[in-house]
């Protein structure tokens, strides 16, 4: 109740910051973190401009008692909600801006403040109270949870309604995709790319962000970055013959066999460019694996286990080793390798004998 713990999503890196007082509410916004105590506001900065700094250092007091049902922290502002009226203070306690709304508000989200307007600036009007919310990258669309747990998608400039989706309880739209969310609800996590139909899989917790093939969840008190497969929305743009977005998928995340996929359609398909950069992706991924054969075979031999180094070296035909694997030495140069698309299957099953070689 009195210290307040940061996690950092992508490296998990954790630090406590010691309050000595009840901490009543707290907001982060990039490298700014605010803290509400019962007689001031404390608000920290980063120590330096590097994403992966954890030293946080208080910035600006101010003293003085604020009722507020939520606080939002912005790079010069802070945001006071309080049940229809928002305003907009100054770290110098200035209050800068005030909006009254027609109800109550539940959700904040900032993406921009204006504190010359008189008046907000309504970007989606809806007839039922909203739990949740996200844009896209670009800001052209908008996902609305609302409280019957539809999930509702709009685009902002015109207003239309692109899809809903039912059972959701948080949304976020994925940060280098502008087609592509995740939502959850019911004990099941939900991924939709455009307007294909949803792949789902089991997992508890509320969204709070989506970055490639990383989703932020958090559950009960736990928050917890988790890998999530692309290979099903990129399958749903390869059945479209949507190349080039099924290869902007691909580069988040699937595995060496969807690469070979996608190579493979696109070249069908006759989408060269993307066929090209496809397969030059599938053959870094083979040179990667392949640089770890020398160390597979020394780890053979040093638990014993020399013929299966030699199998290797023997099933992926380069004899040259093979023949320097019987008379002890590791040291040649490769000749004659298989095909790419008949190496991979031989490293997955090696990989698995060394594992079992090691345990």
């Amino acid at each position: 109740m009195t210290d307040v713990i940061v996690q950092h999503l992508i490296t998990e890196q954790k630090v406590r910051i010691k309050c000595r007082e009840l901490v009543k509410k707290i907001a982060i916004y990039r490298n700014r973190l605010a803290i509400q105590l019962p007689e001031k506001i404390l608000v920290y900065e980063l120590s330096s401009d590097d994403s992966s700094d954890m030293h946080y250092r208080v910035n600006k007091k101010i003293c003085r008692k604020f009722e507020c049902n939520l606080l939002v922290v912005c790079s010069q502002h802070i945001i006071l909600c309080q049940e229809k009226r928002l305003q907009c203070l100054s770290f110098t306690r200035v209050k800068e801006k005030e909006w009254v709304m027609e109800s109550l508000i539940r959700y904040i989200k900032i993406l921009k403040i204006f504190v010359n307007n008189l008046f907000p600036i309504t970007l989606l009007k809806l007839s039922i109270s909203v739990r949740c919310l996200d844009m896209s990258v670009s800001r052209n669309k908008m996902a609305v949870v609302d409280e019957h747990n539809t999930l509702q998608v709009y685009d902002i400039n015109s207003k239309e309604l692109l899809f809903q989706e039912p059972n959701a309880n948080s949304v976020a739209w994925n940060t280098q995709c502008e087609d592509m969310l995740c939502f959850s609800g019911n004990g099941y996590l939900n991924i939709k790319a455009s307007n294909f139909p949803v792949h789902q899989q089991k997992m508890q917790g509320f969204m709070v962000g989506y970055n490639g093939s990383k989703i932020f969840c958090l559950h009960a008190y736990t928050m917890s970055a988790v890998e999530v497969p692309l290979s099903a929305p990129m399958y749903q743009y390869l059945e479209r013959k949507m190349y080039k977005e099924a290869f902007k998928i691909a580069c988040l995340g699937v595995t060496d066999s969807d690469w070979r996929d996608l190579a493979t359609d696109a070249l069908e398909g006759l989408d060269f460019d993307t066929a090209k950069k496809a397969n030059l992706r599938y053959l870094e991924l083979i040179s990667r694996i392949e640089g770890k054969f020398h160390e597979a075979a020394k780890l053979y031999k040093s638990s014993g286990h020399e013929s299966k180094a030699l199998s290797m070296y023997t099933d992926l035909r380069m004899f040259d080793y093979a023949k320097l694997c019987q008379v002890g030495a590791l040291h040649c140069v490769q000749t004659g390798p298989l095909p790419p698309h008949l190496r991979l299957s031989f490293i997955a099953s090696y990989i698995t004998g060394i594992s079992t070689c090691i345990i």
